[in-house]
């Protein structure tokens, strides 16, 4: 069988997983011989059976003497599961096609190395570049320290998130913000700036999604707050997911606090060393919703992964409408962010701009 058709299988069935198995990484399994394919599997959710071992159950017997293409290296540790290299070996697979090596510190080659000295022909870099890409947040986590940020923005085509008076309600469509709760769901956190939370109240929970739920409950949310001021309320804390206020640029490290009223406060220097924390405590993936100011800030720092711009067909004009990137801003357009991998997608009469942020420059000649 076509080694990288049956290794977007693999792909195909770990994206089932999205939403369910962080700070897990998102994995498919298919075991074949020749040109038939045995059993497929992937990881349903946190704390259960991995790719691989769903995969086993489901072949049985059938696995002896067979293949088994999966989109990252298989773990070698025993957590909430057993290590899955041992039932690979125990299950008879003479053969693992892998997509690139498990970047935690726990796996990292180790995988790889149990299964050849137990026989098992191991090749590795099979469509290495989309298999890394599924896994960003995962391998964001374990090889930067800090979880992969992803910036939502609802906006006009002049680039305004609200209305100089401040309304916002509504800039994007209802298929539009049934995307963007999508996002919630495959986040591990939601983050907003203060101005957002005081002026909307928003939940933050992607509550228009009938998915199952995360095993773990929904995603947490976090405010972050400059002034140290802000104040929490009923609709955020008492509901089904952890929450935070940061406050950021105090003198004093990275801490949390637990509250009487149900949430956790933060002190944290800037935003890298608040997103570092968040890393340590499991959270691969943080989704940026609002406001400009945030954003902005985000954006200043380095600190903004992946964009999702939902523009809607209007524009809303005036110098003081609230822009959706604040911040300081670049002083020269040859050094503003540049994003590549770029798609553009219609939701009804609204329109996505999808990219990743690339470290290089504009190429010359750009207009």
């Amino acid at each position: 069988m076509d080694k990288e058709k049956i290794m977007e299988r693999a792909l195909a069935l770990a994206r089932r997983g999205a939403g369910r198995v962080s700070p897990n990484p998102m994995v498919g399994a298919v075991i074949f011989k020749g040109a038939t394919i045995i059993s497929e599997g992937y990881h349903h959710y946190f704390g259960g059976d991995h790719a691989e071992l769903d995969a086993l159950k489901k072949a049985g017997k059938r696995a002896e003497g067979a293949s088994m293409a999966v989109n990252l290296e298989p773990c070698s540790h025993s957590g909430k599961t057993p290590p899955c290299v041992e039932s690979i070996v125990r299950y008879g697979i003479k053969e693992v096609l892998a997509g690139g090596r498990d970047p935690n510190p726990l796996v990292a080659g180790k995988g790889f190395a149990y299964l050849r000295r137990h026989g098992v022909r191991v090749q590795s870099g099979i469509m290495k570049e989309a298999c890394a890409f599924l896994n960003r947040a995962f391998i964001s986590v374990h090889s930067r320290k800090r979880p992969w940020v992803v910036l939502k923005e609802g906006l006009s085509l002049d680039g305004r998130i609200a209305s100089y008076t401040g309304n916002s309600k509504w800039i994007t469509n209802p298929k539009a913000r049934l995307f963007a709760h999508r996002l919630r769901y495959e986040s591990d956190m939601v983050m907003a700036g203060a101005g957002t939370f005081r002026k909307d109240r928003p939940s933050l929970l992607p509550y228009l999604i009938k998915a199952a739920r995360h095993p773990l409950g929904y995603p947490a949310r976090c405010v972050v707050s400059k002034s140290g001021l802000f104040k929490t309320c009923g609709k955020l804390v008492d509901s089904e997911s952890p929450f935070f206020i940061a406050h950021i640029a105090v003198k004093r490290p990275a801490s949390a606090e637990n509250s009487k009223s149900g949430h956790e406060r933060i002190y944290s220097k800037n935003l890298n060393n608040l997103l570092e924390f968040f890393a340590e405590k499991g959270y691969n993936q943080i989704l940026i919703e609002g406001g400009g100011g945030l954003a902005g800030s985000l954006f200043d720092a380095g600190l903004v992964d992946e964009i999702y711009f939902i523009y809607a067909p209007i524009v809303i004009g005036g110098k003081n409408a609230v822009a959706a990137v604040a911040g300081r801003g670049q002083e020269l357009v040859k050094n503003a962010v540049v994003f590549s991998e770029n798609r553009i997608f219609a939701l009804d009469d609204n329109f996505v701009f999808h990219g990743i942020r690339t470290t290089g420059k504009r190429k010359k000649g750009t207009s």
